[in-house]
């Protein structure tokens, strides 16, 4: 059951293991696994001070880089096998989890149906393996996690911002995250916050920052989203009307489109029936035959492809409506209780109507979403919906002027797409 083995360990496999495969003890990685033990369980030092203090004495990761993930420090600190127990089994696949906004670098509907999760201990096989800590400074490590776990959960509280796991860097991808920050002035103290790029921090990356995209106040940008939201609340009706100005540049041509190609099918149709007579009564030898009837094959099947994407495009056409129409219900709905709304309303609502907003160098796009059941989790206060499909898409667009002010420049779309059951716009 043994595969690759973690770090401190060599992997030895069953055909240079004399039949049974193993891990073996590579010392010098062993001995940095020990330190970083040490750290934590005897001298309580944070995972983030073992990240520095490996990269000051310039350990290579076990990747080989210059500095040290806290996400790898962590799977070490929990992983069993450097007690001498290796585990089997330890994640199982279930139901998929539901997911704010895809993650960097990642598709936005992934291929996968479920979530992996840590499975049960008792449905795990443990494998004896050698040792490389002492099952006292392992027990003291699992302490120190779960106290530093709780001590960051107290001063963490719930949600701190309204756009919270929402905003993204339009330049790296990478996700922003509220920084507040003290400013004394005429000696007075004021409490701002700013939105940030995770990208812009060097500590993360070896001491390089990845990105140069300049942090925004939070309470600029969360008033800029939240009028934006009320403006599309207000007059839900706007999508609707852009939809059908887009649609009726391109109906009739797309109906006499669709009208040409059931024509030009049957016309193949008749070709092929032609040949075959042909062919039956002695009038075609083989040689001939075959390359016409495969050359009209090929045709008819590309005809009938672009006949099924022209029927489909008919039935996005009719869910991109409802889905409009389903928009337009859930706004009388919400519309009075706008400007009354508190904080953790304006979160609810923000987070059933927006899929992301990304903030550039020079402009922040606020990006839509139509979901099959949007508002399902939604505040009670504004009712549910439940949404049969569509796609429907709305793309806003500011731009920030030196002052820090943003110019709004508003602009839509709407466009059909296949292949999911969710819909975004």
């Amino acid at each position: 059951m043994l595969s690759g083995a973690p770090y401190g360990y060599r992997y030895v496999g069953k055909l240079a293991g004399g039949g049974q495969a193993r891990f073996e003890v590579h010392d010098e990685h062993a001995a940095v696994v020990r330190q970083i033990f040490a750290w934590v369980g005897v001298d309580g030092h944070s995972i983030g001070d073992v990240c520095r203090r490996l990269q000051e004495q310039k350990v290579p990761s076990p990747k080989g880089k210059a500095f040290w993930d806290r996400t790898t420090v962590w799977g070490m600190l929990r992983n069993p096998a450097y007690v001498g127990r290796a585990e089997f089994g330890k994640t199982r696949v279930g139901a998929a989890r539901p997911k704010l906004r895809p993650q960097r670098g990642r598709a936005a509907h992934a291929r996968r149906t479920g979530s992996t999760d840590q499975a049960a201990a008792d449905e795990r096989v443990p494998i004896p393996v050698p040792a490389v800590v002492d099952e006292a400074v392992f027990a003291a490590v699992a302490e120190q996690l779960a106290a530093n776990r709780k001590r960051r959960r107290e001063s963490h509280r719930g949600a701190t911002y309204l756009l919270q796991g929402l905003v993204v860097c339009g330049g790296c991808g990478y996700a922003f995250y509220g920084k507040p920050l003290s400013r004394s002035r005429k000696g007075t103290t004021r409490q701002d916050a700013y939105d940030r790029c995770i990208g812009t921090d060097a500590y993360r990356f070896g001491g390089t920052r990845v990105c140069e995209n300049k942090q925004r106040r939070a309470d600029v940008l969360d008033k800029v989203v939240w009028d934006d939201v009320c403006a599309l609340l207000a007059d839900p009706d706007r999508v609707r009307r852009e939809y059908e100005v887009r649609r009726s540049q391109t109906r009739a041509k797309g109906t006499r489109a669709s009208d040409r190609v059931g024509q030009l099918i049957a016309q193949v149709k008749r070709g092929i029936g032609r040949l075959i007579d042909a062919y039956e009564e002695g009038l075609l030898d083989k040689a001939e035959f075959e390359p016409r009837v495969r050359e009209a094959k090929g045709r008819l099947t590309k005809l009938q492809g672009e006949a099924e994407t022209a029927a489909k495009r008919e039935s996005e056409d009719a869910e991109v409506a409802a889905a409009i129409g389903q928009l337009e219900g859930f706004a009388d709905r919400v519309r009075s209780g706008l400007q009354s709304a508190d904080w953790n309303a304006r979160r609810e609502i923000l987070r059933a109507l927006v899929k992301r907003v990304e903030v550039g160098t020079d402009a922040v796009k606020i990006v839509y979403k139509v979901d099959p059941r949007p508002f399902d989790q939604g505040p009670e206060a504004y009712g549910s919906l439940v949404f049969r499909g569509g796609f429907g898409k709305l793309r806003t667009t500011f731009s920030y002027r030196s002052a820090g002010r943003p110019q709004r420049v508003r602009s839509f779309f709407c466009t059909s797409v296949s292949g999911d059951n969710s819909t975004y716009c």
